[in-house]
């Protein structure tokens, strides 16, 4: 495959401390069939236990699909984004597909149907589909309502990729993932998170096709070096994705968008300022104009714990240091 052009696909795998799933997802891959060349770019981003080794042997055995690079410093601890500096420059394919080493493709089609379907669909930029949740301490569950093959819209999108699709599910055509807008990079930089921006940029640059049909699993937890794993538990993490988020959003803001994108970034903006509030604790502000609409939209339970806040500012204040939340 040295010719770009004989490469129909990039699979870009990010992979760390996961040798307890690995060989699945490469297997995974090498499962495909297609009728055309695809190529698997993965990256050991200096793994502590034996991902390296289990990424050799791959690479040695199947030299004409895998691609290993392996870093001796942890990039991402370095702030270092891995796909700008060791998947971009090495892409071949007219399309990339995303998926991490800890997750897996459960289709042995998956490649197949999507490419089909943007080859024939010019005016669509990517091609994703449905997702099963594999949780460790819970049942398997299917990620996204099963309403039949549609398009995803920009409305969904922009609320979070919860509630649109899986990154293990993209396959988009390369030139909108190779040449990130700026709302990437500011997410990524005081983020430190993608998948959100790259959905944004694929409803933007062109339509979005979701196949109902389950070909992929996200294991959830399942890496406790992640990023994502604590979010929702960890203050400081939290806080700065949402910072990230909100930082994101503003970016977009300022781009060439139709009214109603324009509308729907501004709510969601909103939205996202109303909960940094609520993480820093801030309550006043919370009820005050413009998030008091927001707050009345809220469940009882937060609109009474708000209520007990702001009667016992002390206590709160109090509660808040226990935790660890202020100084």
């Amino acid at each position: 495959m040295e010719n770009r052009n004989d490469c129909r696909v990039s699979v870009l795998c990010a992979t760390y401390n996961h040798e307890e799933y690995l060989r699945m997802t490469l297997d995974s891959f090498l499962a495909q069939k297609t009728d055309f060349p695809f190529e698997v770019l993965v990256n050991d981003d200096a793994s502590t236990d034996s991902t390296a080794e289990i990424l050799r042997e791959y690479a040695a055995k199947y030299p004409d699909i895998i691609r290993p690079f392996y870093q001796t410093e942890n990039l991402y601890s370095r702030r270092i984004n891995l796909y700008d500096v060791v998947f971009f420059p090495e892409v071949r394919g007219k399309y990339i597909a995303l998926c991490e080493g800890d997750d897996y493709w459960c289709d042995p089609e998956k490649l197949q149907r999507q490419v089909d379907w943007l080859e024939t669909h010019p005016d669509y930029s990517a091609c994703v589909h449905n997702t099963i949740g594999h949780f460790s301490d819970a049942e398997d569950r299917v990620l996204f309502a099963q309403d039949g093959d549609r398009d995803i819209p920009f409305t969904q999108v922009i609320r979070g990729m919860s509630h649109a699709y899986h990154t293990s599910s993209i396959l988009a055509r390369s030139e909108y993932i190779l040449n990130p807008p700026d709302y990437r990079n500011v997410a990524y930089e005081q983020g430190y998170f993608t998948d959100y921006a790259i959905g944004v940029r694929l409803c933007l640059a062109g339509r979005v096709r979701f196949l109902d049909r389950c070909m992929s699993v996200y294991r959830i937890g399942s890496n406790p070096s992640a990023w994502s794993r604590g979010v929702g538990q960890e203050y400081s993490k939290l806080t700065r994705f949402v910072r990230g988020e909100i930082a994101m959003l503003k970016t977009l803001r300022q781009h060439d968008l139709t009214d109603e994108q324009a509308a729907e970034v501004d709510e969601v903006i909103l939205e996202r300022e109303y909960e940094l509030l609520y993480l820093e604790g801030k309550v006043d502000q919370m009820v005050r104009p413009p998030y008091d609409r927001i707050h009345r939209s809220m469940g009882r339970g937060r609109i009474l714990s708000t209520q007990l806040k702001r009667m016992f500012p002390r206590l709160h204040r109090l509660y808040r240091r226990r935790r660890g939340y202020e100084d």
